[in-house]
């Protein structure tokens, strides 16, 4: 060690306690091997039982890491064996330092004082490079800038003792000055006395003599200096120094990918700004080692994919799309582009059909799979399973059923039948590849979930008539597939949303010109179901409510009206007309021009679904569609009979 880093060395040192640190270790929690060296398969076990979450039927950990001297997260699935609860993880190389916080549902247990902490070792056993000061990090979050806020507060230390963690690291790895710099000289200016202000000084003016210095080391200071001391003269100083002597270095090239990402937020047309995302993103392409500036700046490739993946899909320019799309990073942008580029337009919008979005599905779907195949991650599996659905509609609707069932197969290993939408998609996948026999599971334990469609009603129907030539039983038969605890589910979750709110009368016009006044219902049950042309899971959930319809067509004590509210079309009334015509709705519409009723009614999201009893009182008010026609249909049937049941 040279004279300069030596003086430097205890220039930053010579404020720090010299005593031992002792690590204690939580009851709680334990780690075997006991000592985990950095890319060890390792055991975490927790034992709950002494905890907030002692009664917990499900438990994840969620684990945050210092790493290379980088904060990194991850999410970890416990499984209870025996009394305590426990998981398997792979020490990434290079981890320092982890802690674990436990959770169940809105249930959290971060260790309290103690934490749920470790250093971890290397294999030449010493401490991973960052890990001691990691660990005096993780408690000083209200000292240093960007530490997550992971530990209790009874944790918290102060600035001497994460001054004595950095000379611990310092100790370990004399390499380290200038990475613990930031995090000492927080301490010393939080220290805010004439002597700590005074060593921080020192040790920056030492620092700055060594010689052939490299950038890494002058942008450390750089940040001191701007963030911490906030001294714009001597940050001026230091950015020019890090320019003359690094012009194509890490903070030059950064300024300018910060410098042409700004030109996509400043663009004027789509033109301009479709140009600036693709010059952004040939100039410079993705690189993990940029992330700390990039958050910093906020600069977002997943901006930049995403316009790019949108202007082009519009543009019908599969050539860019492929180009661009095809090799698409981070893998997140992917996210953005898969909902902007095929499904706004083919599943809400409808403005591409199935064989033209196609191949822009299959550019996405290369993608997706690269990244799954290639990178052993959850992340990555996680986009691909969420998106799956998707990709199988579209193929589904290509009549491509082979490479539809992948997909649709993968969804379902998850969804396990819970998903209405999906349902559709794997019985139409399994329609068209002849399973029958598959396909006749698959449609009864949909509909043992209530999470069937109107196709899929109608097909279960249709091979029930075929197998025994007639449809009598069809109902006993249907009655025999319903999952008792679900049905029970439904009936609970109804009688809990049960009102009785004054509702004000109203007097609208229908989609014929017929006056309609809610008071001249009076004596019956009235069903409103407020929507907009616009709205998507309202238009969606048209199916299940011409099931519930259809239920009660032949009681004349029971009427349902479809409020068209918030609308933006001009021609509401020929819209309405020709749309529930075309698709065969037997629905009553009620125009609702300026949306006056809705907005007296208390109506803001839609879709929104009211129950009206006889006296004239509000009974039921439910927001949303969750995707599932018969359940859907099941809810609103037990609503009015729960209404009915009063009288």
């Amino acid at each position: 060690m040279n004279k300069i880093i030596k003086k430097s060395f205890n220039a930053l040192t010579g404020v720090l306690l010299l005593s031992a640190p002792l690590m204690a270790q939580n009851a709680n929690f334990k780690v075997i091997p006991e000592f985990p060296k950095e890319l060890d398969t390792i055991q975490l076990i927790y034992d709950a039982r002494n905890t907030a979450l002692k009664n917990a039927t499900e438990i994840s950990g969620m684990l945050t890491g210092f790493q290379n001297f980088k904060w990194i997260h991850d999410n970890l699935k416990f499984a209870k064996k025996d009394s305590v609860w426990t998981t398997q993880y792979v020490l990434p190389a290079d981890l320092g330092l982890m802690n674990i916080v436990f959770q169940s549902d809105t249930l959290q247990d971060n260790g309290g004082d103690q934490t749920y902490s470790y250093i971890l070792s290397a294999n030449d056993g010493r401490q991973v490079s960052g890990g001691m000061l990691g660990w005096g990090l993780l408690r000083t979050p209200h000292i240093v800038r960007g530490v997550p806020y992971v530990v209790d507060t009874t944790s918290y230390k102060t600035d001497e003792i994460l001054l004595m963690w950095a000379k611990y690291e310092l100790q370990y790895h004399p390499e380290n000055r200038f990475r613990v710099l930031y995090a000492a000289a927080s301490a010393l200016k939080h220290m805010n006395t004439a002597e700590s202000s005074s060593k921080l000084q020192n040790e920056l003016n030492a620092l700055q003599q060594i010689p052939e210095i490299r950038e890494e080391d002058l942008l450390e200071i750089y940040k001191v200096y701007k963030e911490i001391l906030q001294d714009t003269a001597k940050t001026a100083e230091i950015e020019t120094q890090i320019r003359t002597k690094f012009p194509k270095g890490e903070y030059v090239t950064g300024q300018q990918r910060l410098s042409d990402f700004k030109l996509i937020q400043e663009a004027k047309t789509d033109d301009e700004r479709l140009n600036a995302a693709m010059n952004f993103v040939d100039k410079h392409p993705y690189n993990d080692a940029d992330s700390i500036f990039n958050d910093a700046n906020r600069i977002s490739y997943v901006s930049a994919y995403w316009i790019i993946s949108v202007y082009t899909s519009m543009q019908k320019d599969l050539s860019t799309y492929t180009k661009y799309i095809s090799t698409t990073a981070p893998y997140q942008a992917l996210s953005n582009v898969i909902y902007r580029s095929l499904d706004v337009p083919y599943i809400s919008q409808k403005s591409m059909n199935a064989a033209e979005i196609l191949p822009y599905a299959r550019v996405v779907m290369d993608r997706l799979n690269y990244y799954k195949d290639n990178f052993h991650s959850d992340k990555y599996a996680t986009l691909y399973y969420i998106n799956a659905p998707l990709f199988a509609k579209i193929l589904v609707d290509n009549k491509l059923y082979d490479e539809a069932f992948v997909y649709a197969a993968a969804a379902q290993s998850t969804a396990r039948y819970e998903n209405a939408d999906l349902n559709d998609t794997y019985i139409r996948v399994l329609e068209g590849q002849s399973k029958m026999k598959e396909l006749q599971i698959a449609l009864e334990k949909s509909y043992s979930l209530n999470q069937s469609s109107t196709y899929m009603l109608d097909l279960l129907k249709e091979l029930y008539k075929k197998k025994n030539s007639s449809i009598e039983g069809y109902e006993t038969y249907l009655a025999g597939l319903k999952d008792v605890d679900k049905g029970n589910e439904l009936k609970a979750k109804v009688k809990g949303l049960l009102i009785n709110k004054d509702f004000t009368d109203f007097e609208l016009l229908d989609q014929y010109g017929n006056k309609v006044r809610l008071s001249d219902q009076k004596g019956k049950i009235v069903v409103l179901d407020f929507w907009a042309s616009w709205c998507a899971p309202c238009k969606g959930a048209f199916p299940g409510m011409k099931l519930a319809v259809e239920h009660f067509k032949n009681d004349s004590d029971v009427v349902f009206y479809f409020v068209d509210t918030q609308e933006r079309k001009a021609d509401m009334k020929d819209y309405v007309t020709n749309y529930m015509k075309e698709n065969n709705y037997p629905f009553t519409v009620l125009l609702d021009v300026n949306s006056n009723v809705s907005k007296k009614a208390g109506v803001t999201a839609i879709p929104h679904k009211m129950v009206i009893g006889p006296n004239g009182k509000l009974r039921f008010s439910e927001i949303g569609y969750m995707g599932s026609a018969s359940e859907l249909s099941d809810e609103i049937i037990e609503m009015v009979n729960l209404v009915k049941a009063e009288k």
